[in-house]
């Protein structure tokens, strides 16, 4: 239905550069469009009270989440960030948008991304392996797997490049990871494929950058609990989550020696909390750990000697206690001895 006229009758509004709409919304996923129009709404209201708390309760978002959207639009040079010395943001600043060097290509998305595969007609399967631009994309992904593709491989691989967006080095470089890592089956590639795409991660450098944060925490993690496996779908998320909140390998798998200490296993929601409460006290170095042990055992050792000795309350205490001394004790033993025996 063509010719159809856009028009509102309410002059309030709020400003949209083009450029966003025409380059940089079409590939980035829902949140983090909902963030950018968020601070294009607190524009025209600078005396509105704001935060990432703010943001959060406002787009029904966790903290988390506002802060992933906000490194993402950075590395697009969507917006710039400042920091403070507690190591928060203090500054947003939006930039003028441009058409980007390389232009992606434009496919609005008027639903969100399916989570499986669709079922392509023949003819689409075909149409696509006879194209100049993905036919060589097809032999290069043979060439990984090792074999000749079946309908589910070209199947994917047509989602990945019309559905995701993916370009074709992006695929490639998919490709690798995974058959790196010994997983080579469809699903597998399918679930790393999306776990990419709701990260914004479009393009290799991106996915080169995710993969060495990931395999460090996971190295960290592994030596802490000794899985000697790779991690499964829910584990895979604690790591992604640590990886995003910025932790050092080396203060992840401090935080899981703990957990396993806890616990007495390799319990990743401990380790999760753990985290979660040195990132809230802004805990960056071994030696910030360090500090908020000394403070927490300076709190506990103060609450103890506050508190008054306790005596259980037994019908043993409820009589009065005598200290006896050594001659005490000797004759107390004479006295006894000395009894006749009755019995």
């Amino acid at each position: 239905m063509d010719g159809i006229s856009v028009y509102s009758e309410d002059t309030r509004t709020t400003l949209v550069p083009n450029e966003f709409i025409d380059y940089y919304m079409p590939r980035a996923n829902g949140t983090f469009v909902k963030v950018y129009l968020y601070l294009l709404r607190c524009l025209t209201a600078p005396e509105a009270k704001f935060g990432i708390s703010v943001i959060a309760d406002a787009l029904e978002e966790t903290e988390k989440d506002i802060l992933r959207a906000l490194r993402y639009w950075e590395r697009e040079n969507v917006l710039s960030l400042t920091w403070n010395e507690q190591n928060d943001i203090s500054g947003i600043k939006l930039n003028r948008l441009t058409k980007p060097m390389k232009e992606p290509a434009l496919r609005p998305q008027t639903s969100p991304v399916p989570a499986k595969v669709p079922e392509y007609s023949p003819e689409q399967l075909e149409a696509f392996a006879d194209r100049s631009d993905t036919g060589w994309l097809l032999h290069a992904a043979e060439g990984y797997l090792e074999r000749l593709l079946k309908p589910a491989d070209v199947q994917l691989i047509l989602f990945l490049h019309d559905e995701l967006n993916f370009s074709n080095e992006l695929i490639l470089h998919l490709y690798e990871y995974c058959v790196s890592r010994g997983k080579k089956t469809p699903s597998y590639i399918q679930k790393v494929a999306l776990s990419w795409h709701e990260e914004g991660i479009d393009t290799v450098e991106k996915a080169e950058e995710r993969s060495l944060q990931f395999d460090s925490c996971f190295t960290a993690v592994n030596r802490a609990f000794a899985l000697n496996r790779a991690p499964g779908v829910s584990e895979r998320r604690f790591l992604s989550r640590w990886s995003a909140l910025g932790f050092s390998s080396d203060l992840i798998e401090e935080a899981c020696s703990r957990a396993l200490l806890s616990t007495s296993r390799p319990d990743f929601k401990y380790a999760d909390k753990i985290l979660e409460r040195w990132h809230d006290n802004n805990v960056h170095t071994m030696s910030d750990i360090k500090k908020l042990d000394d403070a927490h055992n300076a709190r506990v050792s103060k609450g103890q000697a506050a508190e008054p000795k306790q005596t259980g309350n037994n019908r043993f205490n409820a009589f009065p206690q005598r200290d006896y001394s050594g001659n005490d004790l000797a004759a107390l033993e004479s006295a006894l001895l000395a009894r006749p025996n009755s019995r």
